[in-house]
């Protein structure tokens, strides 16, 4: 069964009676594309309302489980704006490294970057004190992701991510998405933000660094101390990028750390440890 032909039956069943929306959700379960077996958590917390696609009833069942209010996440999972994007929206898309270097190694990008740092001073400072990560790193990656947050991406990022955990096939490994939005459901219901209202670029990444949720809430820092991770906020993103380097081993090996944080060591870390070397000239 397609994941369009799935996300049309959800939103037809929501408004089917229980019975059967029991018998359709039992029939597509049990679909050999997604066994019962790989949907089941270890302990779990009864669902009196399953929604219907298997693969966000996993999202369903995780955030119950995890405490969080059936009704309250039902409001999410069920929300009319969830869609699934065509996959071309979605898919990875290879950067140009060489259009980028030549960008970001101009005279222009680089007193761009020294004007970034002026602005947002008391922010780097506090980053690189903290978790002994140069501003200029920071800027570079800043830079590269998002031009200075000019591109921070336009896609609700609840559909692109739910998206890709659709296209995914079986054998893939689904569930990096689907951990990703649970990750991003979680962010929403502490934080009291809209799912929905959260944009980013077309893989999921959001705010001016580009944090995916899972990076988010394993390692955003509340930098300004009103309770919420605020990623399109210099004084949350910064600290935040600093902590994901430091803890990804930045003070052993940068390149790995740069590595890590982009997922890829093709292009990213030698553009963003140049571009460093060039804010600090």
């Amino acid at each position: 069964m397609t994941p369009q032909t799935v996300n049309l039956l959800r939103k037809i069943l929501l408004f089917a009676a229980p019975a059967v929306v029991g018998i359709a959700l039992a029939l597509i379960v049990a679909s050999p594309k997604d066994t019962p077996a790989l949907l089941t958590p270890s302990v779990t917390q009864p669902i009196m309302s399953p929604v219907v696609d298997p693969r966000l009833a996993y999202v369903q069942q995780q955030l119950v489980t995890s405490g969080f209010e059936e009704a309250e996440v039902n409001k999410v999972l069920t929300d009319i704006r969830l869609q699934i994007y065509p996959l071309q929206t979605v898919a990875h898309k290879t950067p140009n490294w060489t259009l980028i270097r030549r960008k970001l190694y101009s005279s222009n990008y680089v007193q761009q970057g020294k004007n970034y740092i002026r602005t947002n001073q008391a922010a780097f400072d506090k980053a690189e004190q903290d978790f002994g990560v140069p501003k200029g790193i920071i800027t570079g990656i800043i830079a590269v992701e998002t031009e200075f947050g000019k591109n921070t991406g336009s896609t609700p990022t609840f559909n692109a991510i739910y998206s890709r955990l659709n296209y995914k096939k079986p054998e893939e490994n689904w569930r990096l998405e689907a951990e990703r939005l649970i990750a991003l459901s979680k962010y929403c219901l502490q934080s009291n933000l809209d799912c929905y209202a959260i944009k980013g670029s077309y893989a999921g990444a959001m705010g001016i660094v580009q944090f995916m949720p899972d990076s988010l809430m394993n390692y955003g820092i509340d930098g300004d101390g009103n309770r919420i991770i605020e990623l399109l906020n210099p004084t949350d993103a910064i600290p935040s990028a600093a902590n994901f380097l430091k803890k990804h081993g930045w003070d052993d090996d940068q390149k790995r750390a740069l590595t890590s944080y982009y997922g890829s060591s093709v292009g990213y870390p030698d553009i963003v440890l140049t571009y460093a070397s060039l804010l600090a000239k």
